[in-house]
């Protein structure tokens, strides 16, 4: 079925930052290869509180479905909070992506705050998790920051929805059935699942080619994600998997892209074989808007820029022709890299 492009996109995502605090191993901004640790682009935004603001006074006459607020890490945005309740009480649903390890500052705050749900990731157990992420006690750190959210929701009468979101990849999934009990640890009762990116250099280079022939775009994100395999034991994987959903025992599982076993197999083996969804709902759907002010459809792969919100509004930038030329395209074929992004399934609709 045809999708139709709406006026306006249903789905907004504000990147505030790409600072973070943590250097996650399979991270496509702060890995060893990673496109912002590397300097390819600033990780230092230029969009202050009040660019912001304005933004979401121009979502506020939109019917959207939420805001996904993200980084980096968006606790490192001068802000923050302002923000969050100025979404708010324009009666917009908030999303926002957390590693959880600053939000102690802020919890009295968070803990008034409504409509919201917080995803943290959480990467295994507490030696799995450190592992991941680079930095020992960044475990124990979201989780007592996690364990103070919910003491000041009580005080304010107010739940927050929450979640985990456990990237699978080969640094941690070997933890995977350990995860419903690191949930109930947390008190959370919805786990997240999701495999991580990667594909060869051969890939990259086709996705370059594509985007410097057609657009006369130069691709730096793919190098965040070159791994010549998944370094998944695939057998290992399913054994985990099966334990995990054993385990679950009440905790919901949300598999972000709800994939079979053997499209577990394909994707874990075979970075060039398509898997799962090959459309792209985000360029009907989806915005997302830069800490500097540029904008793209993207989260993950944000190379393609059709526009810049310190100039024009977000519908002026999502009905130019620059956003139209890459919508043509794209309806017709994935990029090389669309194989191995989830990026795409933040818009899904579900019919």
């Amino acid at each position: 079925m045809q999708v139709k492009m709406n006026s306006f996109p249903e789905f907004i995502s504000f990147t505030l930052t790409n600072g973070c605090n943590l250097r996650c191993q399979m991270c496509g901004q702060w890995s060893e290869n990673g496109y912002v640790k590397n300097r390819v682009i600033d990780n230092k935004g230029t969009l202050k509180l009040e660019d912001w603001k304005r933004l979401v006074d121009e979502i506020a006459n939109y019917k959207i479905r939420f805001i996904l607020i993200r980084g980096g890490e968006p606790f490192l945005f001068n802000g923050i909070i302002d923000l969050l309740k100025y979404i708010n009480g324009k009666g917009i649903f908030l999303s926002v992506d957390t590693n959880g390890t600053l939000i102690d500052k802020y919890a009295g705050e968070l803990a008034k705050i409504t409509n919201m749900h917080i995803t943290f990731s959480v990467d295994g157990d507490e030696e799995a998790h450190d592992n991941v992420r680079m930095v020992n006690g960044s475990f124990e750190k979201i989780k007592n920051n996690i364990r103070l959210l919910n003491e000041m929701e009580n005080k304010h009468n107010n739940k927050i929805s929450k979640s985990i979101c456990f990237t699978i990849s080969k640094y941690n999934y070997t933890v995977l059935s350990k995860m419903p009990a690191v949930a109930r640890s947390m008190g959370i009762g919805s786990i997240n699942t999701v495999p991580y990116y990667y594909f060869s250099k051969e890939t990259g280079d086709l996705y370059k080619k594509e985007l410097e022939e057609n657009f006369n775009i130069k691709a730096f994100s793919w190098k965040g994600f070159n791994h010549n395999d998944s370094g998944v034991n695939f057998s290992r994987f399913e054994r985990e998997y099966s334990d995990y959903l054993e385990d679950l025992n009440g905790i919901e599982n949300f598999p972000y892209m709800p994939f079979k076993m053997d499209e577990y197999k394909i994707w874990f083996n075979d970075s060039s074989t398509p898997v799962g969804s090959l459309a792209c709902n985000n360029i009907e759907n989806l915005i997302d808007i830069q800490p500097n002010g540029d904008v793209n459809f993207c989260v993950d792969f944000p190379d393609y820029k059709f526009g810049n919100v310190k100039t024009s509004s977000i519908k002026e930038l999502w009905h130019s022709a620059e956003a139209e030329a890459f919508r043509k395209y794209r309806r017709n074929k994935p990029l090389a890299v669309c194989y191995r992004c989830g990026a795409k399934y933040i818009s899904e609709i579900k019919e």
